[in-house]
């Protein structure tokens, strides 16, 4: 964008000028603000939070907290009372700072769960510790197809 500082609004009323020449570059600011919020992926934090403090995995079946953002149905995921298993289709596009689902999801278990332990890091699983709880809960991403993932938590 440029301007012609030779402007009769410039010339006559540099203060007003200078006001005018703030609210637009705010309102730019603003609108490319508003776009970058709007494409921010779900937050999988609370699902996740909900799955691991689970004391039967089997509840969560009907706990719409612990459905994953991007998960179709919670038919997509198998429960036994010590084990919650997850297919879906990653919910996110590549957003230029981590270009792998997996990774994202590794880094989301990581960021979202107190008291974890990164214990394994492949190209296609990621394996996760959670200390801290009555009993030891194993959390495991995997790749099962591109842009489809695997959750497994396990106590």
């Amino acid at each position: 964008m440029s301007f012609d500082f030779r402007s009769p609004l410039l010339i006559r009323r540099p203060g007003r000028g200078a006001t005018l020449l703030s609210a637009a570059a705010l309102l730019v600011s603003t609108t490319a603000m508003e776009g970058a919020l709007a494409a921010e992926p779900a937050d999988v934090c609370p699902a996740l939070r909900q799955i691991v403090a689970a004391a039967d995995f089997r509840q969560l079946h009907d706990a719409p907290a612990a459905q994953l953002p991007g998960l179709a149905s919670p038919q997509d995921c198998r429960t036994t009372t010590y084990a919650f298993d997850c297919h879906w289709h990653a919910h996110w596009p590549a957003d230029g700072v981590i270009n792998d689902p997996l990774e994202e999801m590794g880094a989301d278990i990581a960021a979202c769960l107190p008291n974890v332990i990164h214990d394994v890091n492949t190209p296609t699983h990621q394996h996760f510790v959670v200390t801290g709880m009555e009993r030891r809960v194993s959390v495991t991403a995997s790749i099962i197809s591109p842009n489809e993932l695997r959750l497994l938590v396990t106590r």
